[in-house]
């Protein structure tokens, strides 16, 4: 849906465009960050877009997320509000991802390890920084789902995608699947293009894999999910203008998560 509404937009020539949202029952808080940045083109254009005939529930999660211009109050203090930052605005974005994930319902853990996972999350966000190239903000969102037991941020930015960042790397792949699967594998030496490479993002999706929670990256037309420790990836039928990645833990989990052993020297240089 979030595809299809972004190839509409940008075939949209209108000063003025309306979101109709009747047909929409529900929408997940933590998309809210991907809805935004698929607005961000026409807006850059001029546009106004407003969203019409939504329902009181989905009118609600805009609200309370920041979507809106009349913000609701949070009452539960379940959502991690949607915030705009700057390419190079990593020491707030850390900020804002320990203030918002560090709750009590968060699996256990040892400090070095909850170090090395919030490290992870943000090499996600370091990604866009320095190779989106977009002309616009990171985007991020997320939400508590107390009855789900779920715990979720996104993070989306509307640069060149994955495949279009490894490209200009010299690094060609035939589906954007298939540059999403290359840039997340643990073992890729390279540094080059869109490669996170880093120790925190290999020890996130080890915890991903063991607490059965879910990493998503939307990147163009390539879909790739990490759901505990199966990865799946397929190609859309619309183009997503950018890449989104939707980090999801399982708060309830009652293990204790702990680093098995020190870091190996190769994986910190």
């Amino acid at each position: 849906m979030l595809n299809r509404l972004s190839a509409s937009l940008a075939d949209c020539g209108a000063a003025q465009i309306e979101i109709n949202c009747k047909r929409v029952s529900w929408l997940d808080s933590h998309l809210c960050s991907a809805l935004a940045t698929i607005c961000g083109p026409a807006r850059a254009r001029g546009c106004r877009v407003a969203f019409s005939n939504l329902q009181p529930n989905v009118r609600l999660v805009l609200s309370k997320i920041g979507l809106l211009s009349n913000k609701a109050v949070d009452l539960h203090r379940t959502t991690i509000p949607l915030t705009a930052f700057k390419l190079h605005d990593e020491v707030e974005f850390a900020k804002y991802s320990r203030r918002h994930l560090a709750r009590p319902e968060m699996p256990k853990m040892t400090d070095g390890l909850r170090n090395k996972v919030f490290e992870g999350i943000d090499e996600l966000f370091a990604n866009s920084s320095l190779h989106s190239h977009s002309p616009f903000k990171v985007i991020a969102s997320g939400q508590f789902y107390p009855q789900k037991r779920r715990l979720a941020l996104a993070i989306s930015d509307g640069g060149i995608g994955i495949g279009g960042s490894l490209a200009a790397a010299g690094q060609h792949f035939r589906t954007d699947a298939l540059a999403i699967d290359y840039a997340m594998q643990p073992d890729t030496t390279s540094r080059r293009g869109y490669i996170p490479g880093g120790l925190g993002l290999n020890v996130l999706r080890q915890f991903i894999g063991g607490n059965g929670g879910k990493l998503t990256v939307v990147s163009g037309r390539g879909f790739w999910q990490q759901d505990a420790d199966r990865v799946v990836k397929s190609e859309l039928h619309e183009k997503f203008p950018g890449t989104a990645v939707i980090v999801e833990i399982n708060t309830g989990d009652r293990r204790s998560y702990r680093m098995q052993s020190s870091p190996s020297p190769n994986d910190v240089w």
